[in-house]
């Protein structure tokens, strides 16, 4: 049997450690799911600066990988910051930030304390397979999504609007 097919379930639900547990690791998961979202908005903005589109986020309704290709062709092109780009870019590869949020927003996670951290993962056309990290892992993950996301961002320079809210007092 392949256990990545598995429900998995606790006899008398979930205890206290339970609940504890699935603080936290949702928190985690919604992290790697908010960074994935800013790099998203990120690679869009990007996009429709170096076309010098007046419209919205519409025209670049993409995903993560149609996105990625088309800043990788833009990279290739005679404009300015594209070794920047293209460098931002291998990073991102070389850190498999994509693969990072997939594997996070695309899993049936395991969230009972005490079976570790772990989820199972449905690729396309593939049986299931199951993946097992630790919060810390999962807070790795955010980081570096986040961290591509500011990359990403910095190429806008002053060239996109800005929102900055007030500090609280």
């Amino acid at each position: 049997m392949d256990i990545s097919t598995f429900r998995v379930g606790c006899h008398g639900g979930p205890d206290e450690a339970d609940l504890a547990f699935r603080e936290r690791l949702y928190g985690l998961i919604g992290a790697v799911v908010v960074a994935g979202g800013h790099v998203e908005a990120a690679m869009k903005r990007l996009i429709l600066l170096q076309r010098d589109e007046q419209g919205g986020f519409s025209l670049v309704d993409k995903t993560w990988s149609d996105l990625h290709k088309l800043l990788v062709a833009q990279s290739r092109r005679s404009i300015p910051q594209a070794a920047a780009l293209a460098e931002i870019l291998e990073w991102g590869e070389a850190n498999e930030l994509k693969r990072r949020r997939d594997d996070a927003v695309h899993a049936s996670w395991w969230n009972w304390d005490g079976v570790g951290v772990m989820r199972s993962r449905f690729f396309r056309k593939q049986d299931g397979a199951n993946i097992v990290c630790t919060l810390e892992d999962l807070e790795e993950d955010a980081r570096l999504l986040f961290a591509y996301a500011e990359k990403l961002d910095l190429l806008l320079g002053a060239d996109w609007p800005q929102a900055r809210l007030p500090r609280r007092t």
